[in-house]
């Protein structure tokens, strides 16, 4: 008889150790695509959240912290499946920049902005994979790392020809290389696996179609899935019927078709948008509007600012001759995601943030708007940033939507996004495991 009294001696001490917050007094918009819940109320112990509610059912547990949201919305926290850390100090990209110091410095940036998680897709270092085991230990503060580790490419491929990228991708020639660059990164355990697929309108080498097979087949062997950068409608095509898990960009080059459609639902292919990335190519050839929007100023460095809107910055950028395609690139883009999710394949959501010019944080934010222009609904933008990226990440059970036994990731906002996405930007906190940081 003693065990039962032991048990229950246990559990009140638990109870009574445990860190309990309760938020009341919101409006839930939980991420699984309902609308808007008025008047909820959410209780979190210990980073995750233990019950969540119409308010009137509410029952606060014994010393529980107590915050007000009356008035205000409670959204998941931002999951962006294709961001780059750690590489790049102002403008300038070096991997001699990737430090724990650096990778920190953006994942509170991201943070910051409400993103709460972000796959890095294949420009790390292997530090990386000790900042996530230290993450995964614990309930951490800042962005949740996710990492591809190293990315792969063709000898002299894109993107080695990028200023501070040679040698940061495998550059594989033969099935042999794979194999032993997959020997070298499977036991790290990447979230993915990831492949740059491109020739930059054929000013580039690209990586032959039987070694990319390669990496998806050998990848699979080991339990790893595969991400690819492209640009064609072929490669796309290609890759999807090989069992590609996801495209890492739209299609660019010309509209998708019901043959694309049907290869990628047949391998369950998802497609990542990564709309403002068509954006950052062009948008700082002539001052865009945003240069002096708060919300952007306060995570980019005033010099970085000064530089982006100097007269030779803009020249060197009107100089490529390629610029008057960049516009229809987005165009296409933005039309491709758009028919590939009413069509019913998955999408997740993307940035490709975190290379020079690409601000971190605040171009997930774009990214929604550039969604909008696409013919998204808020509530589908949301429902894509949340539980559509975490089940890509094969997290649903941890992560992506405002519901029972979930990390409490989570935004809280002034604002209504389901009436504009662009409310979004209202942030009054962000949690990550029920730590505020921000």
């Amino acid at each position: 008889m003693r065990y039962p009294v032991l048990i229950l001696s246990v559990a009140l001490s638990w109870l009574s150790s445990a860190e309990t917050t309760v938020f009341r007094g919101f409006t839930l918009i939980d991420g699984t695509g309902k609308g808007p819940q008025p008047d909820s109320a959410m209780i979190v112990t210990d980073g995750r959240i233990r019950w969540v509610g119409p308010a009137a059912r509410l029952k606060i547990p014994a010393g529980a912290e107590t915050v007000d949201c009356s008035g205000k919305f409670i959204v998941p926290g931002i999951i962006n499946l294709h961001g780059h850390l750690g590489n790049v100090v102002g403008l300038v990209q070096d991997p001699k920049n990737f430090t724990r110091q650096n990778v920190e410095a953006q994942l509170a940036t991201y943070a910051r902005y409400g993103v709460t998680s972000v796959l890095s897709m294949g420009s790390d270092q292997p530090l990386i994979f000790d900042l996530r085991a230290e993450q995964r230990a614990g309930r951490p503060k800042l962005t949740r790392i996710f990492t591809a580790g190293r990315g792969f490419t063709g000898p002299g491929g894109y993107p080695t020809t990028a200023p501070g990228m040679k040698g940061v991708p495998y550059e594989v020639a033969t099935v042999e290389d794979v194999k032993k660059a997959l020997a070298e990164l499977a036991p790290k355990k990447p979230d993915i696996l990831k492949i740059w697929v491109d020739d930059h309108l054929g000013k580039e080498v690209k990586i032959p179609l039987e070694i990319s097979t390669a990496i998806i087949q050998e990848g699979r062997k080991l339990g790893l899935r595969t991400a690819a950068h492209i640009f064609y409608y072929e490669d796309a095509k290609a890759l999807a019927e090989r069992g590609l898990y996801a495209t890492a960009h739209s299609v660019r080059d010309k509209p998708v078709d019901q043959a694309l459609i049907n290869a990628m639902k047949k391998s369950g292919t998802w497609q990542l948008g990564t709309l403002v990335r068509e954006l950052s190519v062009f948008v700082f050839s002539e001052p865009p509007d945003f240069l002096k929007d708060p919300f952007f100023t306060m995570s980019v460095a005033p010099e970085v600012i000064q530089t982006i809107d100097s007269p030779a910055y803009r020249k060197r950028l009107q100089s490529d001759p390629d610029v008057p395609k960049y516009r229809g690139f987005l165009k296409t883009a933005q039309q491709n995601l758009k028919t590939l999710y009413d069509a019913g394949v998955k999408v997740g959501f993307a940035t490709d943030s975190g290379p020079p010019a690409r601000f971190s944080g605040f171009f997930e934010h774009k990214e929604m708007e550039l969604m909008t222009e696409a013919g998204f609904r808020p509530l589908e933008i949301i429902t894509i940033f949340s539980k559509n990226s975490a089940e890509f990440l094969r997290m649903s059970k941890d992560l992506g939507t405002v519901e029972p036994g979930h990390w409490a990731d989570f935004i809280i906002l002034t604002k209504n996004p389901a009436d504009d996405i662009k409310n979004m930007r209202a942030i009054d906190a962000v949690y990550i495991a029920g730590n505020r940081v921000r």
